[in-house]
Formats: C-alpha cells, sequence, structure tokens
C-alpha cells in the first residue's frame, strides 16, 4: 500500500516487490528486478561488454552504467536472488 517493502529497479527505475528482485553482492543498495532479467533472457542472454552469449551456468553480472547485464567475469557485479 505505501510502498514498504519495495525496491526501485536500477535498469527500469520501477518499484518492485523485494521478492521479485536480483541483488548485486558488492553493491547492496542497486538491485535488478525479474521483468528486465527475464526480458534479457528473451532478447539471447548477451553479454553487453564482449557481445557473446551468458550460457549454461556461468556468473550473470549487472552492468548497472550502462543499465544492461552480461557476464560477470567481463566486470559486471554478480547478481543473486
Amino acid at each position: 500500500m505505501f510502498g514498504l517493502g519495495k525496491k526501485i529497479c536500477a535498469f527500469c527505475s520501477q518499484p518492485v516487490p523485494a521478492k521479485q528482485a536480483l541483488h548485486a553482492r558488492d553493491r547492496a543498495k542497486e538491485i535488478v528486478c525479474r521483468t528486465c532479467y527475464e526480458q534479457w533472457e528473451r532478447s539471447g542472454r548477451t553479454c553487453a561488454k564482449c557481445r557473446t552469449r551468458v550460457v549454461g551456468i556461468q556468473d550473470v553480472g549487472a552492468f548497472f552504467e550502462q543499465r544492461a547485464l552480461g557476464h560477470a567475469d567481463c566486470g559486471g557485479a554478480r547478481l543473486f536472488a
């Protein structure tokens, strides 16, 4: 009702429930909502830095400056639920 328990997505700036947020381990206040993550998955899971696909068990990282997702090994902040 009052937005309690909601966080703001760093990509789309929409308030989302904490349960629908993916957190960056090294950036405690910045989150990515599941909607933005699923949209990235539907578009092919392409890394914003190296332009290759993120496949299998590779760690997904968020590039908050670019508002993009990709490989954590390419410098993105690792995401966890």
